[in-house]
């Protein structure tokens, strides 16, 4: 009989609510975003509790595998991992990837050098005569995964603590962000007199989404996505997501070596 049958079977024939043991182990590729995913921190980050959790609830222990973002979603693409953690929705990643039932949503801001002169914008379009600044790999937005791909005026770099001192050196003159992101890489790892280089601009992007996302060319994808979707449901249900994001702003998840005081956000 095929994985996925037994797998069918063993899910309709256990009542979900009161699953003791785990019937499934499931091998989860990660990356470093902090203080949403890291290796560094209390259950691997609050994104990874939420993920932990919400399969817990149907009975499904997961492992985690760190890694740069793009080696995680390319490893999980070729099937050695079962699903990665995380992403934001895009849609161009549709082709590839179901994306779950979103586990959190967050403002995207743009960051500026002081230096700069900017305090606001309207379209992508008015930071032309700019230097923008992007992660590796990164893809925020549909809008703007498509201005960074096509415009001249972009500098790579491979993570969002060297795009913010590149911000600070005046390197670069713009960088989008998640807004709690930039905030915690702000007050963890720069004084006040480096932060200060920094502007937020006004309006913020967007709000985004956060996903688990399963390759479509996996056997059991489907079954995975369901069954965690159904495991996100029952902690909404029960308040924990609320509660897991009360954690995360008292600083439960965040590294014990560099902490940072959520209370002045």
């Amino acid at each position: 009989m095929k994985r996925t049958t037994l797998l069918l079977t063993a899910l309709l024939l256990v009542p979900l609510p009161s699953l003791a043991d785990a019937w499934l182990k499931l091998d989860i590729a990660t990356a470093e975003y902090p203080p949403y995913t890291s290796e560094d921190m209390k259950h691997e980050g609050y994104i990874n509790h939420i993920i932990e959790e919400a399969f817990l609830e149907v009975g499904v222990v997961v492992t985690y595998t760190s890694m740069p973002w793009e080696e995680a979603k390319e490893a999980t693409l070729a099937g050695k991992y079962d699903a990665m953690s995380y992403a934001n929705y895009v849609r161009e990643r549709e082709k590839d990837f179901w994306h779950s039932d979103p586990m959190s949503a967050e403002s995207l801001v743009l960051y500026a050098s002081k230096k700069s002169g900017l305090t606001q914008w309207n379209s992508l379009s008015d930071l032309d005569n700019y230097k923008m600044g992007m992660t590796e790999g990164y893809l925020f937005t549909d809008e703007l995964a498509t201005y960074l791909r096509d415009a001249d005026n972009v500098k790579k770099h491979d993570s969002d603590y060297e795009n913010l001192q590149a911000l600070i050196d005046g390197e670069i003159d713009v960088f989008a962000i998640d807004e709690l992101s930039g905030w915690y890489w702000l007050q963890r790892e720069f004084d006040k007199n480096e932060r200060a280089q920094v502007v937020e601009l006004i309006p913020s992007i967007k709000t985004m989404t956060s996903h688990l996302i399963i390759p479509k060319n996996s056997k059991d994808g489907r079954l995975i996505l369901e069954l965690f979707n159904k495991g996100l449901e029952d902690l909404k249900l029960d308040g924990k997501l609320k509660r897991y994001k009360k954690l995360l702003k008292d600083g439960f998840y965040q590294h014990p070596d560099k902490p940072v005081n959520f209370d002045r956000r």
